[in-house]
């Protein structure tokens, strides 16, 4: 008679459930493991077979055969050593009554040692969620994933620290209450120690000013100016100055970095905001995705957080073009001959760049020394439709020495993050029941819904719109910044005055022809 247990595996971030069938025939004494297993689940025969040799458990003298089903998933990895050691427990002892009862509503998961000990797989975060999903609330899991799901509620977690713990399960059931792990709540976000500081940043109130607008609205920002103007230090101060993650977020983004394996035990889930930051060396298919099983790329493991560019016309040109859709449609799909795999992609691309190979394009200090066919190939790296996609283009120039030295306070990160989370709070009552969060993730389609110009404000959008030759989607985020102006200020509408300030930050003077 067949035995059953249950597990999910990861297609990427979509789990998917997979049933482990077993049975015995009196043919030679093996183990063989059907429907699509791969080079490392084939292996798993021989630490079975070490596990239970050290854990005191005599396989029975027959030909055990173990199924994955279904067969149209491919099984990847080493998760499947405890389900199916777990399926041939059953299969040797045959129990019944509550025993049976948990094995039929739980699901497993774990890699074996020879030792019979469990070790941590990736992607377990994911798979239980897609589990939880599916009404399931029962998890056995290896001792070291615990931390990153026992945030999550209304589940029942078991820590199986080695296959001595299952055998003992199967011998009483109140040896559960031993290996189950209580629900944690997450602790309150304490507001992490930032590099950067905004009050470091002596002056530059323009571009700070910009910078609060992008971290409101989460909008995309392009700063130029000369080198050792700041602008590195103001793109990581960005991060000082955005809003906690909520609690969905934190999932959201803890997923991908449990699919690449970057949880641990003091680290269980990504409880700040990711800060990426990509040196021009970065390969285009770094960006978007890594490795023969597609992992997340930089444009994922930015999801919710800060990518940044330093040094933007130094990049491939192939490596700017691929930021093109996940900049539009907050998301990537990669397509390749094993399927076709769909990550989320939502960030804040904040870039910084030179206006020329020298970096003193008309500095006010330094003469340039680049000609204009020079300054020309050199802008020219960066496309119009990328250059689009930024709602603020800034220029940052040089500061003098005695600004630097200037000893006067500055507005702290810590006063301007709760200007961003009060604008934030505007935008989250807006947008109730839709899917947009943010004023950046606003829809053309659903745009003039939300964005009401008062009656000047839209004479005067018209006249900026027909002088300036603005094209349609240069238009549409230009009016989502202004919305956001607007939050900072606390109006309800769209003012003359938030359309003119905005202005400013499409600033193209850095830039030759534009």
């Amino acid at each position: 008679m067949p035995y059953i247990i249950h597990t999910y595996t990861n297609i990427w971030l979509e789990g998917h459930q997979v049933t482990v069938e077993v049975d015995a025939n009196k043919a030679l004494p093996t183990i063989d493991i059907i429907w699509l297993p791969d080079a490392a689940i084939k292996e798993s025969k021989e630490r079975m077979r070490a596990s239970f040799r050290n854990c005191g458990v005599d396989l029975p003298p027959r030909k055990i055969v173990l199924n994955l089903a279904p067969s149209d998933i491919k099984k990847v990895g080493t998760r499947f050593d405890v389900p199916m050691a777990v399926a041939i427990m059953r299969l040797i002892q045959s129990p019944g009554g509550e025993v049976a009862d948990v094995l039929d509503r739980s699901l497993f998961f774990g890699e074996l040692g020879l030792d019979g000990g469990t070790k941590k797989v990736t992607g377990i975060l994911p798979s239980v969620i897609s589990a939880y999903k599916q009404w399931r609330r029962s998890f056995f899991v290896p001792t070291e994933n615990i931390a990153e799901l026992e945030y999550i509620p209304d589940i029942d977690l078991y820590s199986v620290g080695s296959l001595t713990d299952i055998i003992k399960f199967f011998g009483h059931i109140e040896y559960l209450s031993s290996i189950k792990i209580p629900h944690k709540q997450l602790p309150p976000r304490k507001l992490t120690m930032f590099d950067v500081d905004f009050a470091d940043i002596k002056w530059h109130m323009v571009p700070k000013r910009a910078l609060t607008l992008a971290a409101a609205g989460m909008h995309n920002v392009l700063m130029a100016g000369p080198p050792g103007s700041g602008k590195t230090m103001l793109a990581k101060a960005v991060q000082s100055i955005l809003p906690p993650l909520t609690f969905k977020q934190v999932i959201d983004v803890s997923q991908i970095y449990s699919i690449i394996g970057t949880l641990w035990s003091k680290q269980p889930l990504i409880t700040q905001r990711p800060f990426r930051p990509v040196h021009h060396t970065a390969s285009r298919i770094s960006i978007v995705w890594w490795g023969k099983n597609l992992t997340p790329g930089e444009v994922s493991m930015s999801h919710h957080g800060i990518l940044f560019f330093d040094e933007l016309p130094e990049f491939p040109r192939e490596v700017l073009e691929v930021l093109r859709q996940p900049l539009e449609d907050k998301k990537v799909i990669i397509s390749r001959a094993s399927g076709s795999v769909e990550y989320p992609s939502d960030f804040m691309f904040v870039a910084a760049m030179n206006p020329c190979k020298c970096g003193f394009y008309k500095d006010r200090e330094k003469n340039c020394v680049c000609s204009i066919n020079d300054i020309k190939r050199y802008q020219s790296k960066i496309s119009g439709p990328l250059l689009d996609r930024f709602d603020i283009v800034l220029e940052v120039p040089r500061e003098n020495i005695d600004t630097i030295l200037d000893k006067e306070s500055q507005q702290t990160s810590t006063s301007i993050r709760e200007q961003v989370v009060a604008a934030r709070e505007l935008q989250k009552q807006r947008y109730e029941n839709t899917p947009f969060v943010t004023n950046a993730q606003v829809s053309a389609k659903v745009l003039q819904k939300y964005m009401q110009l008062e009656p000047d404000a839209e004479v005067f959008l018209k006249d900026v719109v027909k002088r300036l030759v603005l094209s349609p989607r240069v238009a549409h985020r230009a009016i989502k910044l202004w919305r956001t102006i607007a939050d900072l200020q606390w109006s309800q509408t769209i003012k003359r005055s938030h359309i003119a300030e905005a202005l400013q930050y499409r600033e193209k003077n850095m830039f030759v022809d534009m």
